[in-house]
């Protein structure tokens, strides 16, 4: 069957004007098994990543995937530069060209719903069905569209906060086991030290959206900015005030890198912290096995953990949890081979590569962890007892169905905290313009 998509230009990466694409899918989905290829004949497949085939542990996982499905080889397609964002031009760009892909890797739920909705991904609810697999029962934060699945979890990426240990201790202060945003920023202002007409900041906040409303952030309930629901603009709450608040607060304490430095130097979180430039952040469980070095980047520290701050003293600790997708290309000429490596590599797959915390259910926490913080370069760089307790005691907050256009709100955003930040625009202004200029655009799309 001919399938015609029409690209538009949109924010997902597409910066061309629209293209009309024309590829061969079939018309109905492959039977499902995740341990049976389509046609038993060897098949090359394409896996779509920015991850590094080396650093992050992919060359042993797909020579033990091959071993295990020898009618099956992978292609690791990757710039190995962890930047995730670029890669998603380069595969937008493979989609617009025609390009073969089978299995593609996506950052985060909201990167597989923008592009899901344009017809790239195969569903794969009949595969999962065949197999005898229920997704929410399977993996933490699974998510649909339209009643559709598109992607599976692969890593889970909670969120809590790291800090340098003796950066810590030499401000007099303790690993905290629940704190608020008011005392972060009491830590922040501790740790913050000048010398020599270098300042040591702190805390870092990246530029990454969350980073906008981060009281926000860890609700169980309407923790993005729009509701759950998807029907209204959610910017004009108390968690985005003391939101913006703390960011404006730690500007005029002086105690988080200055946020116009951030932006015109573009710095990077990872060295502002492994450099020590700055004492603490907050950041996603992907760093866990960074804090304890590598040959490329030695850790020179001890990293304790903290969970998310709150609103107020006694409010439960939760965090958000998110995570890569993996999706099947809709024009894959294996599908089946696709589905059968992204079952594998989501499960037993994601163990192996001792990286990074699986969002399937049935992984060992304790001993995952352990594997991670073992194969660093420096394992005693990193402190298990405050890493596990955190991870024990957040709860998620509730996995709202992504937004096809969150990249637009996101924008939207974006753009009055700037003003908020960069030109003095003041909070009560920020809020209700950004109020304002995401309903007007949840009722465009909700018409």
């Amino acid at each position: 069957m001919k399938l015609k998509w029409k690209w538009k230009q949109t924010a997902i990466g597409m910066t061309a004007a629209a293209v009309l694409l024309t590829g061969c899918a079939s018309s109905k989905e492959a039977d499902g098994g995740a341990a049976s290829t389509s046609s038993g004949k060897p098949v090359s497949i394409k896996l779509h990543t920015w991850n590094n085939l080396k650093t992050d542990g992919f060359d042993v996982v797909l020579q033990e995937f091959e071993k295990k499905y020898p009618n099956i080889k992978v292609e690791f397609v990757s710039a190995g530069d962890n930047n995730s964002l670029e890669a998603l031009k380069k595969i937008d760009l493979a989609a617009a060209s025609a390009e073969d892909m089978d299995v593609i890797m996506l950052p985060a739920s909201n990167y597989l719903a923008q592009r899901a909705a344009l017809g790239m991904f195969e569903p794969l609810d009949s595969y999962l069905s065949k197999e005898g697999i229920k997704l929410d029962d399977e993996y933490i934060g699974a998510t649909q569209l339209n009643g559709k699945t598109y992607g599976i979890p692969g890593k889970s990426v909670s969120q809590f906060v790291v800090i340098n240990e003796a950066h810590m201790k030499e401000a007099g202060l303790t690993v905290p086991q629940s704190w608020t945003w008011d005392e972060y920023l009491d830590y922040s202002k501790k740790m913050t030290k000048t010398e020599g007409g270098k300042t040591r900041y702190g805390t870092y906040f990246h530029t990454f959206i969350n980073f906008t409303y981060l009281a926000q952030f860890a609700q169980m309930q309407n923790a993005g900015l729009v509701t759950d629901d998807g029907k209204s603009a959610n910017i004009n709450t108390p968690f985005m005030r003391k939101s913006l608040e703390l960011r404006l607060q730690a500007e005029k304490d002086k105690s988080g890198t200055p946020y116009a430095e951030v932006i015109s130097q573009k710095l990077n979180y990872r060295p502002q912290y492994f450099n020590q430039n700055t004492s603490m952040m907050q950041v996603g469980s992907f760093i866990i096995a960074e804090t304890g070095g590598s040959d490329a980047v030695p850790a020179t520290f001890k990293t304790v953990f903290a969970p998310m701050p709150t609103m107020k003293k006694g409010d439960p600790i939760l965090t958000p949890v998110g995570g890569d997708n993996f999706a099947i290309y809709n024009n894959s000429k294996h599908k089946q081979e696709a589905y059968t490596f992204i079952r594998w590599f989501t499960t037993e797959g994601l163990v192996l590569q001792g990286r990074f915390i699986p969002s399937w259910k049935k992984a060992n926490l304790e001993q995952v962890v352990n594997q991670i913080v073992s194969k660093t370069k420096t394992p005693e760089m990193v402190d298990k007892e405050s890493l596990l307790y955190v991870l024990k005691n957040s709860a998620a907050t509730k996995t709202a169905v992504p937004l096809t256009y969150q990249a637009e709100v996101d924008k939207v955003m974006q753009e009055e905290f700037d003003n908020m930040m960069l030109k003095n625009q003041d909070i009560d202004t920020t809020l209700k313009v950004a109020q304002d200029k995401i309903q007007k655009l949840v009722d465009s799309k909700n018409k």
